[in-house]
Order: C-alpha cells, then sequence, then structure tokens
C-alpha cells in the first residue's frame, strides 16, 4: 500500500442542486434511504472516535446492489425531461410516467460502457422509466456481471474485447450514429459534460441521506473515498462540502487500485493536469479499473483531497471479509471487491503506525466511508468470503 501525501482548497457550488435530487428522489415511490451503519466495537479496538458505513448495497433493489442507480436514474430522467420539455429544476418522478413522456422515452436509447455496476443501473433505469439500453463492457468483464444487466428487458449488452478507455470510444461512436441516441457516460472529456454532471448531482442523494442520518456533532472528521474515474468522490465531496462550512469538513483521502490509480498517478506528477495510467491493468476491484480520471471530477478532487492512496488485491480481499465476519456487536455488511476498498484502505491504515499518524487517525476521529456495492458478482464473492 502506497502512502499518502497532500494536495488542495476551492470553491464549492451552493447546495440548491442537493436539494432538487432530493426533492426528485422524494417522489420517487420506490425510494428509500440506505442505511449508515455504526461499527461501534470495530472503532474501539482501533482506538478510534467511530466507523461508519453507508451502505449501498441496499440502493433501490436487491437486483442492484449499487450506488449507480442513484446517478443513471437521476441523468436519464433530466435527458427525457429535456425531450419532452419539462423543467428540470421541478422535475417529479409522475411527470416521467405520463402517456406522453413514455412515448417519448420509448423512442430514445442510452448508450453506455461498463465494466458492471454503472450498466447494471442504466439498464434497471431503462425499466422503470420505459426507455431502452445499449451496453458494452471492457475485456475482463465477468459473464455474471454481463447476465445480471442482460437480465433487464429494455437492455442489450455484450463484453468486447476492448480496454475501458477503448469500450466508452466505441458506445460513444455508436450513440453518435443513433439519431435516436443518447450517451449516458459516468466520466466527462472535453466536449462532454453535462450527461456526466446530472449523473454526479444524483449521487448527491448519498449525501443529503447521510447528514439527516448524523447529528452535527457525529459529522465525520475523516472522509475515506474510492475513485475509478472519480464521478462519485467529486459528487459526495461537492455535495458535501457545499453544505459544510471549511471548519466542518473533513479531511478526504482518494482510494484506488495500485495496479491501476490515475489520481495518484495525478498527485504524483502534480503540473495540474490529467494524467492515464497506459495498457490495459487489471484488478478485482472491476468497478475502479478506470484509466483517466473524469474531466469534471479531476479538478473537484484534485483541490479537496488532502491524501491520495492505494491498495493491493489483498487488501480488498481482506476488508471483504473483516466486513463479512464482524467483531462481535457489530452488524455483518456484504461489501464486494469494488464496494469495499475505502474500508480495506482504512483498515490496513490502522495497523500501520506510520500511515496513522499521516492520515492524523486518532481516538477522537470519526471516518466515513461508503461500501459502494454488495455482491454484485456472487460467484466472486463467496470464492474470496467463504
Amino acid at each position: 500500500m502506497d502512502s499518502p501525501f497532500c494536495l488542495g482548497e476551492r470553491a464549492f457550488n451552493d447546495s440548491g442542486v442537493v436539494k432538487q435530487v432530493a426533492q426528485f428522489y422524494q417522489s420517487v415511490p420506490f425510494y428509500r434511504p440506505t442505511p449508515l451503519t455504526r461499527l461501534a466495537n470495530y472503532a474501539r479496538n482501533q482506538h478510534i472516535g467511530s466507523l461508519l458505513v453507508k451502505d449501498e448495497s441496499q440502493r433501490f433493489s436487491d437486483r442492484l446492489k449499487s450506488f449507480k442507480a442513484t446517478g443513471g436514474l437521476y441523468a436519464m430522467a433530466c435527458c427525457i425531461a429535456q425531450k419532452a420539455g419539462l423543467p428540470i429544476a421541478q422535475l417529479r418522478y409522475s411527470q416521467l410516467q405520463t402517456p406522453a413522456v413514455k412515448r417519448i422515452a420509448d423512442e430514445i436509447t442510452f448508450y453506455t460502457a461498463t465494466d458492471g455496476n454503472h450498466g447494471r443501473g442504466v439498464a434497471w433505469a431503462a425499466d422503470q422509466l420505459g426507455t431502452h439500453a445499449v451496453v458494452k463492457m471492457p475485456a475482463g468483464s465477468t459473464r455474471t456481471r454481463a447476465q445480471h444487466i442482460a437480465a433487464f428487458n429494455q437492455t442489450a449488452v455484450e463484453i468486447t474485447t476492448k480496454n475501458y478507455d477503448d469500450t466508452v470510444k466505441l458506445v460513444t461512436k455508436l450513440a453518435d450514429q443513433d439519431p435516436n441516441g443518447i450517451l449516458i457516460q459516468d466520466m466527462a472529456w472535453p466536449g462532454y459534460t453535462k450527461i456526466p454532471q446530472e449523473i454526479s448531482s444524483g449521487y448527491s442523494i448519498i449525501v443529503d441521506e447521510i447528514l439527516k442520518q448524523l447529528s452535527a456533532d457525529e459529522y465525520p472528521t475523516h472522509l475515506f473515498l474510492q475513485a475509478g474515474v472519480g464521478q462519485l468522490s467529486a459528487g459526495i465531496i461537492d455535495a458535501l462540502f457545499s453544505f459544510l462550512p471549511p471548519a466542518q469538513r473533513p479531511l478526504v483521502t482518494i482510494v484506488e487500485p495500485a495496479t491501476v490509480a490515475c489520481y495518484y498517478l495525478s498527485a504524483q506528477r502534480a503540473d495540474g493536469d490529467r494524467q492515464t495510467v497506459p495498457g490495459s491493468p487489471q484488478t478485482i476491484m472491476a468497478g475502479l479499473n478506470c484509466q483517466t480520471p473524469s474531466l469534471i471530477s479531476f479538478p473537484v478532487i484534485r483541490d479537496t483531497a488532502s491524501y491520495y492512496g492505494t491498495l493491493s488485491d489483498e487488501t480488498a480481499r481482506i476488508g471483504m471479509r473483516v466486513l463479512a465476519r464482524p467483531q462481535e456487536g457489530d452488524p455483518r455488511i456484504v461489501a464486494g471487491e469494488s464496494g469495499v476498498a475505502a474500508f480495506a484502505f482504512v483498515n490496513a491504515a490502522l495497523r500501520d503506525q506510520t500511515l496513522r499518524q499521516q492520515l492524523k487517525l486518532g481516538p477522537a476521529s470519526r471516518v466515513l466511508v461508503i461500501n459502494t456495492e454488495g455482491d454484485t458478482d456472487e460467484q466472486v464473492y463467496q470464492e474470496i468470503v467463504g
């Protein structure tokens, strides 16, 4: 595990977007907040104040087991609303269920590249909103993840022979060639920022829930976030920091797989630009196997993260087992290979005195991590956890 190091400070959006997203989700009949789980005995034994896990494995449906649908459903709703001439600021789910809007939605096909969870969320959202999706997956994606996506009625899915970045280029081309096609990618680049920003805004419902689930004296002092392209991390930071004054903002640590750490590499170079990890890197943390930071996420993370760190696949496996077999009195949490990354990094750091000191982890520390996925590949989960 590489040692973390420090950068940043920036201005934040106001909290209006977060409130707008929350109002939309409160109009969704199947919306429920996910649990914020306290591992009290773990925290006590590790000599920190508290350890909180926001458990996105329970988001929306047991067919999803991931946070991704919060961004996909909101962004897809915004796209359909725009086609139907509905104002986004007052958008409610019932408006998307009218016969006239359903006819518009039925003409649209959303295209996306995914290593699993984003595509699963898009496929599920397509079913909810009566539209269509085409999902392409990079080489190395498991057949189980593809089958989960294909189980949704409105979606066609294929595992390609390309790496993630090249699969994104493929679906971009397909969407451009389809007169009714819309690219819905959770990554931004020059000329493509609107929909990724809507996806990132959709993730802010997680922050809205966290702030309602905590009292002010329980707000985290340390926030550990796993990053692939960085859309979730940036969305969480932007939303949380828009509500909290500087004195209450937590120290942020960005965590990535050691084999594909584009944010860590960018921070090491420290020239202000995004860096790309070359080749076709491999990791069991499939949802984080992304080689280039998202254009809109990179400046948020660059200017706010206090530390960057990496973890090995074995560190992730250990973290999964710790949550699956918790200390007596703590609840069990089902965390997948990518979902566990932030906790797994914390779990390793707490056992390393040097890292504890670098990350300023002590008896008064209130640590927050997000379990971004459950056992989205059940076979792999059982092989690791048993």
